[in-house]
C-alpha cells in the first residue's frame, strides 16, 4: 500500500511531496507500529510526536490519562496496543521524510538534469544547496549528465 506524504513545514505552510512513499520506506520506530496502525494513524503520531522523544511505560493503569494525546490520535484500543509495544522504551519520533531520505535522495538524483536544482528544492521541501549537496555539485565528483554542458564548450 502507498500513500501521499505531506509535511507541515515551518511558518505553516503546506508543503507536499508528490513522491509515493511505500510502507517498506518508513524507519523506526513506525515500523514497529505498521501491524496496529494504519498509515494514517501513524502520519498522525509523526506530525505529533516528530523530534520528540517519548518515554512509554508499558505499566500504564489509565492510557486516558497518562498518554490523553495519544488516545486522541489513533482511539483508545489502538493507544493500549502502541502502548504494549512500545512500552518501557524511551522512542525518538523522526519525521518520515527523514526516514524515507536514502529514496528521496535517489529520486532527487534521478530527476535532475542539470538545472533543475530550484524546483527540485521547491517539490522536496529542501533548500537549494541541499539539493546542490545530493547532486554533487560542489563536490569534488559531481554528476555529469549526457549532453550536459560544461564552461568550456563553444557550440
Amino acid at each position: 500500500m502507498a500513500f501521499k506524504l505531506f509535511v507541515n513545514m515551518k511558518g505553516g505552510i503546506e508543503m507536499k511531496i508528490t513522491e509515493i512513499i511505500q510502507k517498506t520506506d518508513i524507519g523506526e520506530p513506525y515500523d514497529y507500529l505498521l501491524d496496529v496502525l494504519d498509515i494514517s494513524d501513524i502520519l498522525k503520531l509523526e506530525k505529533e510526536y516528530s523530534g520528540r522523544q517519548i518515554q512509554f511505560r508499558r505499566n500504564c493503569t489509565n492510557v486516558k490519562e497518562d498518554y490523553p494525546e495519544l488516545v486522541v490520535i489513533v482511539g483508545y484500543d489502538k493507544a493500549q496496543s502502541v502502548i504494549k509495544i512500545l512500552g518501557d522504551m524511551r522512542i525518538y519520533f523522526p519525521t518520515i521524510k527523514r526516514s524515507a531520505l536514502e529514496k528521496i535522495k535517489k529520486l532527487i538524483i534521478s530527476e535532475f538534469n542539470g538545472y533543475n536544482h530550484i524546483s527540485l528544492a521547491k517539490k522536496y521541501g529542501y533548500s537549494e544547496r541541499h539539493i546542490r549537496n545530493i547532486v554533487g555539485c560542489g563536490n569534488e565528483s559531481p554528476i555529469v549528465l549526457k549532453n550536459q554542458l560544461t564552461i568550456l564548450d563553444t557550440n
